[in-house]
């Protein structure tokens, strides 16, 4: 199953919710991909300390532009049966680079990712916090959408762009096999502001949001700058048991 983790608004855990979904399910006997389609690169650098030092030919950024195949630039990570496919600052261009190409811009990561579908129990995609060609490439390739929103003030800011997006692609035929998994509280406090926000999503969306809420957690960013997922570096941790929780309500759904 291919799972794209999306919200075109940044900050709101998308990063953190791809590497510990994806190093969850590996740990449970999964063998799981984790792509990292965003420029900025912060999963790959949580895997890769040296991650600016990755030529660029074995990134995304060759698969993308390139057709280079997947494979070959595909690592090996310290956690069983988790597996990464890094980021390239380049891809920032992606847009520009691809504005004169002739062929479907959209589904270039399903052409490669579909030589993938049998050897890979999950394939997790962390996307950029943008609706631009990269994020419409991983909602083309993917069945099912995790949408992390934080439960700040402005959570709802981009929802409706996102969903519109996410329309798109399935009344144009890009993916009509697309369907949302699950929309996931983020950065919970006890604070009225926080409950009144999850309140609010929970109206909203419905059963569509995953019972699993995720709290601030230092654990979650200290494992980040330790260049691990949470279950390594804190695994009694409120965010690894959270992840945990997320983890079970994802195979369970």
């Amino acid at each position: 199953m291919i799972i794209a983790v999306t919200n075109q608004k940044g900050g709101v855990g998308k990063s953190t919710t791809s590497i510990n979904l994806a190093a969850g399910l590996a740990l449970k006997g999964y063998k799981t991909l984790l792509v990292d389609l965003d420029p900025q690169g912060n999963t790959t650098r949580v895997f890769i300390p040296e991650s600016d030092e990755v030529p660029i030919e074995e990134t995304l950024y060759n698969v993308l532009l390139n057709f280079y195949p997947l494979s070959n630039i595909i690592k090996e990570t310290n956690t069983d049966n988790l597996f990464l496919a890094p980021s390239h600052i380049r891809l920032s261009g992606f847009d520009l680079e691809l504005s004169q190409a002739f062929d479907n811009r959209s589904d270039r990561l399903k052409g490669a990712l579909s030589p993938f579908d049998d050897q890979y129990d999950y394939i997790i995609i962390d996307t950029p916090p943008s609706l631009g060609l990269l994020t419409i490439n991983a909602l083309t390739a993917s069945e099912k959408l995790v949408i992390p929103v934080s439960t700040g003030f402005f959570a709802l800011t981009g929802l409706v762009q996102l969903q519109e997006a996410f329309q798109m692609v399935k009344q144009t035929k890009l993916n009509e096999r697309l369907d949302i998994l699950g929309v996931l509280c983020t950065f919970t406090e006890r604070t009225n502001v926080s409950r009144d926000v999850e309140g609010q999503l929970r109206e909203y969306f419905g059963e569509l949001i995953f019972q699993t809420t995720i709290p601030k957690n230092i654990s979650l960013e200290e494992a980040h700058s330790n260049h691990t997922h949470v279950f390594d570096y804190a695994p009694h941790s409120k965010g690894s048991q959270s992840y945990q929780a997320l983890v079970k309500e994802v195979l369970k759904r």
